[in-house]
């Protein structure tokens, strides 16, 4: 699961139900999660990381139960929907640079930049401080250099603004980079040097899988040395050398044929994070296996387990046709349900609703969260019909969130989001099949049965758009090294685990403490603290509010 996205489950209130009692699952439910969930997380996969063999034995393992089940390819007669997924750019030996006669090291000291094209350019620096220019604050960087004396230059900028990069910068709408090298283009440059000396900004990242090229050559200077003077009048040299890369990816798609009117999607992804080396939260950047038991193998064997229920020969499930969906590249960016919702021809029309499942199987306190229900008025009605043992649910509105259930809300199905809570194993590699509570996701199961079970009568799914919570999301630069409670109701930000070595670790802060304060800003919920945040860049200190079994306490923190 891609938690990019902070307040997935702002709560608009628990749903209340009914008097029917969620279906049983076939006997013997709990064994069969063991068994699916131990062998997609089994340190031989090694993370299931898209392009890898240990993604192709999980492949293997789902199919095999799809055939069990007597399920049939959905499209094209392949269970397999192949799509690519690009990678990170590889930087090649052409990538070289030359101040002064002096020979500088690739990554050490300097790098190419997504911005840049494949060239080799020699030409005298110049400086161009921000290469900002904004008219209505009688401000240009270019102002006092000439025409002349910047043609078939190589431009030299620093990446920060007049007065930092920050939220609350006046420069703002002139921070992109992309713009700010297009008009370098623009006024004569043949290549241009990116520096960071003023150390507002973070440094350009080495890393990334597309390239956005302006047309010239775009490098970063690591050395900081080397950023101090490269602006002074140097003769350079440089060459970059830039190649996308990209592996191949499968969707598995099952499709059970009723040969009812109206079909539902089952999903869930079953790519992971492979060895960490991108999206990792572990404390050392040392390669480690990253099982993700919980993300998601649990939702894939809770996937599975709702396909041999639904098949058994129940003549309840017999009301719809079902797709099950096992998606890739979730961790990637979504790229595997969105392949497989831009390739199904009149998307809209074909399904009644969709149902994910991510990240099930560490229910704690019976808490359940569901996101999505404003995606339809029919799921509170549907909700209201029937109850699941002790189970809570914690309702959010939303159909945009950081999970597959987001590219189905986008063609408009309704689509529900299916959560027991984020953890401190949480892309790390101790999310292990230990942590995982068995007894919990076989309730959440059930429930999703009921839902099922509940909606047969409605026969009209109206689609509403609801408020894209996730895309109004403040940005922010640092944290504090926490991983946020999502499921906690009270005001506030409850912290579920610390980071050791990170910002609150160092401040003294612990599991259980509530956030209420940070700076200038108070601490309601998940978007206030992301706003706070939002203030701060590194090396920044500020007063941090919080309480601690019912004490009010303060620490100073320095991201």
């Amino acid at each position: 699961m891609r938690f990019r996205i902070l307040f997935l489950i702002l709560a608009i209130g628990s749903l209340s139900f009914g008097q029917e009692t969620c279906p049983e699952l076939l006997k013997g439910a709990q064994t069969r999660l063991r068994q699916d969930i131990g062998t997609l997380a089994a340190d031989e996969l090694k993370g299931r990381e898209p392009g890898t063999r240990g993604i192709m034995m999980a492949a293997e393992y789902i199919l095999e139960e799809f055939k069990k089940l007597n399920l049939v390819p959905f499209m094209d007669d392949d269970y397999k929907q192949k799509f690519t997924i690009p990678v990170q750019v590889q930087f090649g030996k052409g990538n070289t640079l030359s101040v002064g006669g002096d020979e500088y090291q690739l990554y050490s000291d300097f790098y190419p930049t997504k911005y840049s094209a494949n060239e080799t350019v020699e030409g005298e620096t110049v400086f161009v401080g921000y290469g900002i220019v904004a008219p209505e604050k009688d401000y240009d960087d270019y102002k006092k250099l000439s025409s002349k004396k910047l043609k078939d230059k190589v431009f030299v900028m620093d990446i920060s603004a007049p007065d930092g990069i920050h939220p609350h910068s006046e420069y703002l709408k002139y921070h992109d980079l992309g713009e700010r090298i297009l008009l370098a283009k623009k006024k004569g440059a043949k290549a241009i040097v990116l520096i960071n000396n003023e150390g507002s900004a973070n440094d350009v990242s080495p890393k990334f899988t597309s390239i956005h090229s302006k047309g010239i050559p775009v490098i970063f200077i690591s050395n900081k040395d080397l950023a101090k003077s490269i602006g002074k009048k140097k003769k350079v040299a440089l060459s970059t050398q830039l190649t996308p890369k990209t592996v191949d990816a499968y969707n598995l798609i099952g499709f059970l044929n009723n040969k009812a009117q109206q079909t539902i999607v089952i999903g869930a992804h079953y790519d992971h994070l492979g060895m960490g080396t991108e999206g990792s939260l572990a404390a050392t950047n040392e390669p480690q296996i990253h099982n993700g038991a919980d993300d998601n193998a649990s939702g894939v064997a809770g996937m599975l387990e709702l396909a041999r229920n639904i098949a058994s020969g129940d003549s309840t499930w017999k009301a719809y046709n079902y797709v099950f969906a096992a998606f890739s590249g979730e961790e990637k960016g979504l790229l595997g349900s969105a392949y497989f919702t831009d390739n199904v021809p009149n998307i809209s029309h074909m399904f009644k609703y969709m149902l994910n499942l991510d990240m099930v199987g560490r229910l704690e306190d019976n808490l359940l969260a569901v996101s999505g229900i404003g995606t339809s008025d029919a799921w509170e009605l549907v909700s209201e019909k029937f109850s699941c043992g002790d189970l809570r649910i914690k309702g959010s509105s939303s159909g945009v969130g950081p999970s597959d259930h987001t590219n189905f809300y986008y063609k408009d199905i309704p689509a529900l989001h299916f959560f027991t809570g984020t953890h401190m194993d949480y892309h790390k590699p101790t999310d292990d099949v230990d942590k995982i509570n068995f007894e919990g996701e076989e309730m959440v199961i059930r429930y999703i049965l009921g839902l099922i079970q509940a909606s047969i009568p409605v026969k009209e799914f109206m689609f509403t758009p609801t408020v894209e919570e996730s895309r109004t999301a403040p940005s922010f630069n640092v944290t504090l090294g926490v991983m946020p409670d999502y499921m906690y109701e009270g005001e506030g930000m409850r912290i579920d685990g610390v980071t050791q070595g990170r910002t609150a670790d160092n401040a003294g802060l612990i599991a259980g403490d509530i956030v209420t304060q940070l700076g200038d800003v108070k601490v309601v919920d998940m978007m206030s603290y992301m706003k706070a945040l939002g203030q701060y860049k590194k090396g920044d200190e500020s007063t941090i509010e919080y309480t601690r079994d019912g004490e009010k306490m303060s620490a100073q923190v320095k991201f």
